[in-house]
């Protein structure tokens, strides 16, 4: 049963790729199923839990939104945001339903799946047809991309592949770190996830957007700062220089010649958001209404507001607003608690490369606002969460394991001592 629960749970991610639409709806169901036995079974739901309380005020304003508009569309917003809860409580309930090493290898299979498909398009053009059927099926149909050249992949959207293919690149990132520590008999790993971390690298590059390659740079820093500090520095600080004296950072950072023009449509996009905003203050619009109540402020057929935090008070009011606020307050504490408790940042794996990737792609765009993406992040939080609270325990005083060693550390002593 639990082998079937962990095969499901991989098929379903490895889907999201593939055929998105699929994969979303059977990660979705998942977390619909999990919540529903949940009830069933009287189980507490820990409302004062923060990414609980954030799920369930998120639900409780697009149910808001839909009573308020009469929209019967926006009914789709509480059944996402509450698979999306099913979700999170899946992973979180069931430690044998889901891996790291299987979702690492998912998320690296994924990226080159992104990759190959991405090199179709920037060489031979659109691959599905032009049947806008089969290009939503497959994420094949471009959706809110202005620009040509920019690869996108099964993503619809080029920032949405740079979300993705920055997981992929974090996951062999951490799998050469690992692959170090015992080189000699983990050679063929590091070869493997070194020549498989080049053309995620490059597909980055390709997807154009300027938020990806930052946040490429930054994984690569921290990846070096890992393997040794004084050559990362030296590597910086040379990087750095070189860089200055040649100017040449329009041949390193994508669309350079536009930056300072997609900085200012960036300030009227989050200008006119915020009426947005206004319309809604207490649910929101939902992500579906988000657009057609920015056109009545400008008609450009933006989709969100391109910042993680103001996209949520948008979509979800202030009841999802706040809420999310408490969530990152919440998480950040509880990554330094776990930097202290534990000696895991020695050897630094998927969690540690990732977790910037939420919060630094969040602040110039809005890469969650896909099931997509979004959906991966969950569980991503999720397995993070439950890995730290049992790590949390194993180095607790009251813990029976950390009481066992401490014993056994006492008595050696004793016994050298007589």
């Amino acid at each position: 049963m639990h082998k079937q629960r962990t095969v499901a749970l991989e098929w379903a991610i490895l889907f999201l790729f593939i055929l998105p639409p699929l994969g979303i709806v059977w990660l979705i169901g998942i977390g619909i199923c999990h919540g529903v036995n949940r009830m069933l079974r009287k189980q507490a739901f820990y409302l004062l839990h923060p990414p609980t309380f954030f799920f369930l005020a998120t639900l409780l304003a697009s149910i808001g939104a839909c009573l308020r508009t009469g929209q019967i569309v926006y009914a789709c917003i509480p059944v996402m945001v509450a698979g999306y809860l099913g979700m999170y409580l899946y992973i979180k309930d069931n430690r044998s339903a889901w891996r790291l090493k299987y979702f690492s290898r998912m998320l690296i299979i994924g990226g080159l799946y992104i990759t190959i498909v991405g090199q179709f398009q920037l060489h031979e053009g659109y691959t599905y047809g032009g049947d806008w059927r089969l290009g939503m099926l497959a994420g094949l149909m471009p959706m809110g991309l202005e620009e040509t050249g920019r690869l996108f992949g099964s993503a619809y959207n080029p920032n949405f592949a740079a979300f993705l293919l920055l997981l992929s690149l974090a996951s062999l990132i951490a799998g050469i770190l690992q692959a170090t520590e015992n080189f000699k008999k983990n050679k063929a790993s590091f070869v493997l996830h070194t020549v498989l971390a080049l053309p995620i690298g490059i597909a980055i590059i390709q997807t154009g957007s300027r938020t990806g390659v930052a946040v490429m740079a930054v994984l690569l820093i921290l990846f070096a700062w890992k393997m040794s500090r004084w050559v990362s520095t030296i590597l910086l600080a040379f990087c750095c220089i070189f860089l200055s004296y040649t100017g040449s950072l329009s041949n390193v950072i994508p669309r350079f010649e536009s930056m300072s023009q997609s900085f200012e449509t960036r300030q009227l996009i989050w200008k006119y958001s915020m009426q947005v905003w206004h319309t809604s203050p207490i649910f929101g619009v939902t992500p579906l209404g988000f657009q057609e109540t920015y056109a009545l402020f400008e008609k450009t057929g933006i989709a969100h507001a391109h910042n993680l935090l103001l996209s949520l008070f948008c979509e979800y009011g202030v009841l999802g607003g706040t809420a999310f606020l408490f969530l990152i307050v919440w998480y950040v504490h509880k990554a330094i608690k776990t930097l202290m408790l534990s000696q895991q940042h020695k050897k630094p794996g998927l969690f540690f490369f990732s977790l910037p990737i939420l919060p630094l792609t969040g602040i110039l765009d809005h890469p969650l606002v896909s099931p997509q993406t979004a959906l991966l992040a969950i569980i991503l939080l999720a397995g993070w969460e439950r890995e730290t609270d049992g790590e949390a325990r194993l180095n607790s005083p009251a813990s029976p394991v950390r009481r066992t060693n401490i014993a056994h550390i006492e008595q050696s002593g004793n016994r050298l001592k007589a």
